[in-house]
């Protein structure tokens, strides 16, 4: 499954997941490099996504907003600031605005909602019992 993040200054970024879950990696979609976090929890790119340093954990947060902790490194999460400069992992915290996210389709690519279908629904009918000949 993938799903496209924008930045600020459009750079578009592949989220893949390969479980039902909430592990991922992410892909600079023109680059092909992976997004991971070193063990002094800067964020760098990899050629090869397949590290423990290139998953994240998603977290949805209560304002409905999405933060990527890494997987390796628990409690480090991936952050910007308003500048666009990436922070260390070890100086962010889940309620920092720094790592909040939200997720959104690239333009003319939004999925359109689809209406409620209303169905009826019928009385479930009477089980027959089979007859046993006595």
């Amino acid at each position: 499954m993938c799903l496209v993040l924008l930045l600020p200054f459009e750079a578009q970024l592949l989220v893949e997941t390969d479980t039902f879950g909430s592990q991922v990696r992410i892909k600079g979609k023109e680059t092909e490099f992976y997004l991971c976090m070193n063990r002094k929890g800067k964020l760098v790119g990899k050629p090869d996504g397949t590290s423990k340093e290139c998953v994240f954990i998603e977290k949805v947060l209560e304002n409905n907003y999405t933060a990527l902790m890494s997987a390796k490194y628990s409690g480090w999460y991936v952050g910007f600031t308003k500048k666009g400069r990436p922070r260390k992992g070890p100086k962010t915290r889940e309620n920092q605005q720094d790592v909040h996210f939200m997720k959104r389709y690239p333009k003319g690519q939004a999925e359109l909602q689809k209406p409620f279908k209303y169905t009826t629904v019928t009385k479930r009918s009477r089980r027959i019992r089979p007859t046993h000949p006595g």
